[in-house]
């Protein structure tokens, strides 16, 4: 196993049952803040419609699948090795459906499975990091074919996480890679599962976590975690899954244009300072070339009013509009699940007036067609590694 048996027998089966109470926390956080509220409601919105919209009626057995998990906290800054006090450790509860190709994108993309996790992990640092509880979506793309008695799996998702020690400026200042308790989080994982029965199967794999909360308070380095994981997951209802293979029609290539409105929050690296806001707009041309994939690029302008304390350090104490705009291009590749799509852009600024956080930027996030032509944004702006902020916005599709 990957864990010695004292620690999981001692500690991770405990944290599966206390990530009930802990992620209990996390939830009345979301009740009671309003912000965080509208965060969470988006992030369901872009991620589980193509999973739990009714009208996909995927099939009506389900998993239950627990696993613990083992490893370390990666160190991607010198400034934040203090923090790294030891292995890491933990455990989750999954709800998981088999999607059975009774959509068109389901069959595209091999019949994924398409489920809900919770996740509790011992950051092994209680007095300056605490644990570390998450809610997410998420979706298992199959990478060989369903039949096989070992399955191959890429999944991917996304929500939110508690972390209960964040920095204070009084209480906990040598915390200096995460400002706020709660934070987005992302899992990307490979692993395999094994059918030990009709209904039982091991699951065993490796992933990468990350939590960060996109500048919105600082410090804002991020938790980069890297786990093993093993456990178990049990199918309720009907134990085989009958596939639809009809064939796919052949996707007719085109070009979507389209324009995006957003907005932004951010502090600069200071902690406890004055937070900015940043508005954008963005034009895009991808072209979808099938099921999957598109390509594409576009032009945008973002009005970043953070500049106005970079242009302050410069004793330029009231820039005009020429110096806070920013303008740039950008060449994009976006993976599409039905109406979700998840781009991956790259960009150069073309007009920027000054060098704060350099000349190139890059975006990874969601957009999700709410119908034909109107779609939600959530995307996070970088330069390189570093996050710089959110952004919330609507668009319209040509």
């Amino acid at each position: 196993m990957f864990l010695p048996v004292d620690i999981f027998n001692n500690c991770v089966l405990n944290n599966l049952f206390d990530n009930f109470a802990h992620n209990y926390q996390l939830l009345q956080m979301i009740r009671r803040n309003k912000e965080i509220k509208k965060i969470f409601i988006i992030f369901l919105l872009l991620l589980a419609p193509p999973a739990f919209k009714a009208q996909y009626q995927p099939s009506k057995d389900f998993i239950l699948a627990g696993q613990g998990h083992y490893g370390f906290i990666i160190a991607h800054h010198n400034s934040v090795a203090h923090l790294v006090k030891g292995h890491i450790f933990g455990g989750e509860l999954s709800y998981i459906f088999r999607t059975d190709g009774c959509k068109p994108w389901q069959q595209s993309h091999n019949y994924p499975e398409i489920g809900f996790c919770a996740v509790h992990l011992y950051l092994a640092n209680p007095q300056e990091l605490g644990n570390l509880d998450a809610l997410y979506p998420f979706i298992n793309f199959r990478l060989n074919k369903p039949e096989k008695k070992a399955s191959l799996k890429l999944r991917i998702g996304t929500g939110l996480a508690y972390i209960s020690k964040p920095f204070d400026r009084l209480t906990n200042p040598k915390n200096n890679i995460i400002g706020s308790h709660v934070n987005g989080f992302v899992n990307i994982r490979l692993h395999t599962s094994i059918a030990l029965s009709s209904a039982l199967r091991l699951d065993a794999g490796v992933g990468l976590s990350h939590a960060s909360n996109g500048a919105i308070e600082t410090p804002n380095l991020g938790l980069n975690m890297a786990t093993v994981n093993l456990g178990l997951g049990y199918t309720f209802g009907n134990k085989a899954c009958i596939y639809n293979r009809d064939t796919l029609s052949k996707y007719e290539r085109r070009w979507y244009p389209s324009v995006i409105a957003v907005v932004g929050f951010k502090e600069l690296e200071t902690p406890l300072g004055s937070r900015y806001t940043v508005t954008g707009l963005q034009f895009n041309l991808y072209r979808r070339m099938n099921h999957k994939n598109s390509f594409g690029g576009g032009i945008e302008a973002a009005y970043n009013e953070a500049t106005k304390a970079v242009w302050a350090d410069n004793s330029v104490y009231n820039p005009t509009f020429s110096q806070i705009i920013q303008v740039g291009v950008k060449a994009g590749y976006a993976f599409n699940v039905d109406r979700l799509s998840l781009p991956l852009e790259f960009g150069v600024y073309v007009f920027k007036k000054q060098d704060y956080n350099g000349m190139f930027f890059h975006r990874i996030g969601f957009r999700y067609m709410i119908t034909k032509h109107i779609m939600a944004n959530v995307t996070l702006l970088t330069h390189w590694a570093k996050a710089d902020y959110f952004e919330w916005g609507v668009g319209y599709q040509f």
